[in-house]
């Protein structure tokens, strides 16, 4: 418990440091982008002007065209730079269009200008973690990997729907454990996949969603030090109730587990463990951080039998930008056990806890809205606060 409340104040750091960040005004951000920022105060038109929305982004253009007749037509008062618009993520930042030379990347809806269709970054982190099959044991150490996300041609143009794939390697107790069965020498190896579909949320459509299938292979794993290896699907649907919040509920069930005929201990299975949960999803300004908390219900099933394995499941996850490139992320999670105090609830309570860089080499770190840029992996890769573990043996 003591590491875990540490983990809880580690992420409640990350959290505040992205959210104390000032939030610049219209003007400023106006500033920041080289626009007018007369122009930045007036809004998108009422009905959607393709043209007038391309112009607004354009460094070269935009105060020609903020001034034409059929662009201020639909002029009211005021406006907010981040809006909601059928291209979804367009906004230039740090300067330049998108993050980078190119054309402004207008992607959601029917009207897109040219721009990537694909995106990818490089993930390097620390983890922590503990699950049933540790026993009262914990792992500590590196991941590394990437996530992939790509349209799928002109059916994703029409459909908004793309795919992402992408993986992590982790090693873990690099000077080994004293507590295994077998393999005490041997570092523990787990490689993450996670593949599948998703949509972003639009104008047209406030509702996005994925479903993905994470594999885990394992080696020298939990207290017998096994090489099972498993998946499970996991699904997402949100509804973006603004530009900057979502709420909306994430699942995941098994698909796969493994079995192994232990000396004394006889036949032992590890399964993935169903879930359920409810988050909300807050953006924190125009190309600021990404936070989400959420609440869950594990199944109420356990291999061993005797009634559940957990009460209740409880995570938070932060992604905070640096700049275009850059984005520092922090995870944790936690299943309450359902035991009372003692021995057998120490074994059940599972935790992850992780931090680390993304990389970004398309300069596309920053988005404007809680949709994202377009063809940005909706889902993250699996890790251990993802993807829990259930078993019906440990000691």
């Amino acid at each position: 418990m003591r590491r875990i409340r540490l983990h809880l104040v580690t992420i409640t750091i990350v959290l505040a440091c992205c959210s104390s960040a000032p939030a610049q005004s219209a003007e400023l951000s106006a500033q920041s982008y080289g626009l007018n920022p007369e122009l930045v105060r007036l809004p998108p038109p009422t009905v959607y002007d393709r043209d007038f929305e391309l112009a607004l982004y354009s460094t070269k253009t935009h105060e020609a065209r903020a001034t034409s007749a059929d662009a201020a037509t639909n002029m009211p008062d005021d406006v907010q730079l981040a809006h909601f618009s059928p291209h979804g993520d367009c906004a230039p930042t740090s300067g330049t269009l998108d993050g980078c030379d190119q054309k402004p990347c207008c992607d959601l809806g029917p009207f897109t200008e040219p721009c990537p269709t694909w995106s990818i970054n490089g993930i390097l982190g620390y983890e922590s973690f503990r699950g049933h099959p540790d026993g009262g044991w914990g792992n500590w150490g590196l991941h590394t990997g990437f996530n992939f996300g790509t349209r799928l041609g002109e059916f994703g143009e029409r459909t908004g729907i793309g795919a992402q794939i992408g993986g992590t390697i982790g090693a873990f107790d690099w000077s080994g454990t004293d507590y295994r069965l077998q393999n005490k020498d041997k570092v523990e190896t787990q490689g993450m996949i996670t593949f599948g579909l998703f949509r972003k949320a639009s104008a047209t459509s406030r509702l996005g969603g994925a479903i993905v299938q994470d594999w885990m292979i394992n080696d020298t794993f939990g207290v017998f030090g096994e090489d099972p290896t498993m998946y499970q699907w996991r699904a997402q649907i949100g509804y973006a109730a603004s530009d900057f919040d979502e709420i909306g509920v994430w699942g995941a069930w098994r698909g796969q587990g493994a079995t192994r005929n232990l000396p004394y201990f006889g036949s032992t299975t590890w399964r993935p463990i169903n879930q359920i949960n409810a988050f909300c999803h807050h953006k924190w300004g125009t190309g600021g951080a990404d936070t989400w908390i959420w609440l869950g219900i594990p199944e109420r099933d356990r291999l061993a039998g005797g009634g559940s394995l957990g009460d209740y499941l409880v995570g938070a996850r932060a992604d905070c930008p640096l700049n275009d490139c850059w984005t520092v992320y922090s995870l944790v999670t936690y299943m309450h056990p359902s035991a009372s105090p003692g021995p057998a609830a120490a074994k059940e309570e599972a935790w992850s806890w992780s931090i680390g860089i993304t990389l970004y080499p398309a300069h596309n770190a920053r988005a404007r809205t809680v949709a994202g840029r377009r063809w940005t992996p909706y889902l993250p890769v699996a890790t251990n606060g993802y993807f829990l573990v259930d078993t019906n043996n440990v000691y």
